[in-house]
This record gives C-alpha cells, sequence and structure tokens, in this order.
C-alpha cells in the first residue's frame, strides 16, 4: 500500500508543471486548527494527541470540474506525554509538548458546483506525506524527534467552501503509517481551515 502511494503520488507530482503550464491555476493561502486522534503507550509514556493549528497553501490546476490539488502545509500538533501523573488534565496546555510538521497533500479535486459564482462547493481526496520538522518539549519528558516515524503517509478525503474569494474546507486524514517509531497506531487529523483564493 505504501509503495503504491509512493509511485502514484510521484507520477502525479512529475505532471504538476506540465497541468500547471496549461492549465488555469487557482492560489489558495489559509490556515487552520487541527484535532489529532492517536494515542500509545511509549513504555512509560502515555500520549495523548490534542488540538493545533496548522498554515500553507493549496493550488488548483485546471478550470474543468475535476482538478488537481497539491499542497504544502505546516502544522502543530500538540501531545499530552504524561508519566506517572495522578491526575494528567491538571496539565496546562501551554506546558504540553507540540509537535512540528510539514504536510505535502496531493489531491483531486471534484467541483460539485461552478466556480464562479457567489458560492461554490469542492470535494476532494488523495494522499499526504507527512514529514516529522521537530518536537518541543516542555514539560521535561524525556521524549524527542527520534521517537516519532521521520516520514509517514495519510489518506485523505474533504469537502470545500468558496464565498466569493474566501474559502473555508474541513478535511479528515487517516494516517496509513505508524506516528511512533515505537508503538503501534496512526495519527488520524481532523482540520479545518479558512484562506482565501485567487
Amino acid at each position: 500500500m505504501k509503495s503504491s502511494a509512493k509511485i502514484l503520488f510521484i507520477a502525479v507530482a512529475a505532471l504538476i508543471p506540465s497541468v500547471a503550464a496549461t492549465a488555469q491555476t487557482q492560489i489558495n493561502p489559509k490556515v487552520g486548527v487541527n484535532f489529532s486522534g492517536v494515542e500509545a503507550k511509549l513504555q512509560d509514556i502515555t500520549a495523548e494527541a490534542r488540538v493545533g493549528w496548522n498554515a500553507g497553501v493549496d493550488l488548483r490546476m485546471g478550470d474543468k470540474a475535476l482538478y488537481l490539488q497539491p499542497g504544502l502545509h505546516y502544522y502543530n500538533f500538540t501531545a499530552r506525554l504524561v508519566e506517572g501523573v495522578e491526575h494528567p488534565d491538571d496539565i496546562a496546555f501551554s506546558d504540553e509538548t507540540t509537535i512540528q510538521a510539514l504536510k505535502a497533500p496531493l489531491n483531486i479535486g471534484l467541483r460539485l458546483t461552478g466556480d464562479n459564482g457567489l458560492i461554490g462547493i469542492q470535494a476532494r481526496g488523495g494522499v499526504t506525506p507527512t514529514y516529522i520538522l521537530g518536537v518541543d518539549e516542555k514539560n521535561g519528558i524525556d521524549f524527542n524527534k527520534e521517537d516519532l516515524n521521520s516520514f509517514t503517509w495519510g489518506a485523505n478525503v474533504g469537502v470545500g467552501v468558496n464565498f466569493l474569494f474566501l474559502t473555508a474546507d474541513l478535511n479528515y486524514e487517516i494516517g496509513l503509517d505508524d506516528f511512533f517509531a515505537n508503538a503501534e497506531g496512526g495519527n488520524n487529523v481532523l482540520s479545518l481551515s479558512v484562506g482565501i483564493k485567487f
């Protein structure tokens, strides 16, 4: 499965320059929040992923019903790591670990309504490679980038709404690989983003 996703990603990525040269391209910068759904037991540490934020840009290549949508996004995940804490809910949000990652989704989009009216609706799906950039540990627990798989794959689906030049997107990514290096469990991410298109 992972090999097939890599081949598909490389093949479509190789076509992007030629598609961009011949098709209408819209640029869609956006920012948003994300909610991760991974839980794991790492030796004596319990890990729970929580809310985070993200920012990046997507391209919409093509002016037909189907279009290509590659993107590049910075994600900041917040993870609650607890070790021998009787009341983990008492840990302040500002004291929790953050994980920084770069995501490069490659989607095929479908315009469900026209793109030139007051409101437009789109659906999309594709693959998302993720590269871990770093870990910012704040509460003294021995946890670093080596405790995570540095490169993982996800499959994602989403829906977007345009209102004139404003956009709102809801996306769900299913982790296809283990997020942690020594524990099972993919990182499933729900993200809500808003942006502009031009």
